[in-house]
């Protein structure tokens, strides 16, 4: 695939997708776009909205059936469950981890093997967190390892 970039005075950025076919590869392009231009909206607990750059989560954690997005300095609470966060966000790198917790594999500093075929996470923020043995292989393969 070739790829230009070209700087202009437009007052407007404009992505232009030149194909032949729209095959897989041009697919995922537009999937990593299209989520990449999306807003998350989250809560504070005034229950005023946020909206929030998905590359700002660095993981997403249920609790008492409640959703949180951890951020590098807050907490935020959302309305969307981590199969959704999973679903919309896949293409930029959200991760199922475990049965409660979806990671932005962007936001991880270092992985730690631990015992019992479970992997600690350390975050951009310092965090630590754990990976199920049920999802290591996913993460090793989305990680390319």
């Amino acid at each position: 695939m070739k790829i230009t970039v070209e700087h202009c005075d437009s007052p407007e950025n404009e992505v232009i997708l030149r194909c032949r076919e729209l095959d897989e590869e041009m697919l995922h392009i537009l999937a990593l776009l299209r989520s990449g231009m999306q807003s998350l909206c989250a809560f504070t607990e005034e229950r005023d909205a946020v909206f929030l750059s998905p590359q700002e989560v660095l993981y997403a954690e249920s609790v008492e059936e409640r959703t949180w997005l951890y951020c590098e300095k807050a907490v935020w609470r959302t309305a969307l469950s981590l199969s959704e966060l999973e679903a919309r966000y896949e293409a930029l790198g959200f991760c199922r981890v475990s049965r409660s917790m979806v990671v932005n594999l962007h936001g991880i500093r270092q992985l730690k093997s631990c015992a019992g075929s479970r992997i600690e996470a350390t975050m951009r923020n310092g965090e630590k967190v754990m990976i199920s043995r049920h999802y290591g292989p996913l993460l090793r393969e989305r990680l390319g390892m």
